[in-house]
């Protein structure tokens, strides 16, 4: 398996991986209509920028399988408010076809060093609260939940339960 940074090239591949992983793995947590009615091609031009930035506001890394790319991972500051010594993992994508098969771990633990090599002192990120294989990647890799909770709605239209989880570095 290989991980890299991404390129602005990737960026249909993200919102495939994106689409894929979110049809398959919030089957039930979300409305059919709305999973059905996602769109890989949606913000893909914000990301592009993004990824043309001399200093990009974030690290996404993709993980490839046999030279496919199969994952995403973004590490950034927090979206939310929180010491500067902490990061956040704002997202971890993989295809379903690749699920259990070291992409995630691989991006994870990439997170992990990239966050240590960037001197933070703390990694957090939010989970599904029903996302029972998700909680397990990320306790598996030493991340704790740190008691908070929050639903959310702002992203999809439905609520969604989340919880904190964190790590320190």
């Amino acid at each position: 398996m290989l991980i890299r940074i991404a390129q602005p090239e990737d960026a249909e591949l993200v919102g495939a991986i994106r689409v894929a992983a979110w049809r398959a793995g919030y089957r039930a947590l979300l409305p059919a209509a709305y999973l059905a009615a996602l769109d890989p091609g949606a913000n893909l031009e914000g990301l592009r920028a993004a990824l043309h930035a001399d200093t990009p506001p974030f690290t996404l890394r993709i993980a490839e399988i046999d030279g496919q790319p199969v994952a995403f991972s973004i590490l950034g500051r927090p979206r939310y408010d929180a010491d500067q010594s902490v990061a956040e993992l704002w997202a971890l994508n993989v295809h379903p076809a690749y699920w259990r098969k070291g992409a995630g771990l691989g991006l994870v633990k990439q997170a992990i060093r990239d966050a240590g090599e960037q001197h933070f002192a703390r990694l957090e990120l939010w989970c599904m609260r029903d996302n029972p294989a998700a909680r397990h990647l990320y306790e598996s890799c030493g991340f704790v939940p740190n008691g908070q909770v929050r639903i959310i709605d702002a992203l999809t239209g439905y609520p969604l339960h989340e919880l904190a989880y964190a790590l320190a570095l």
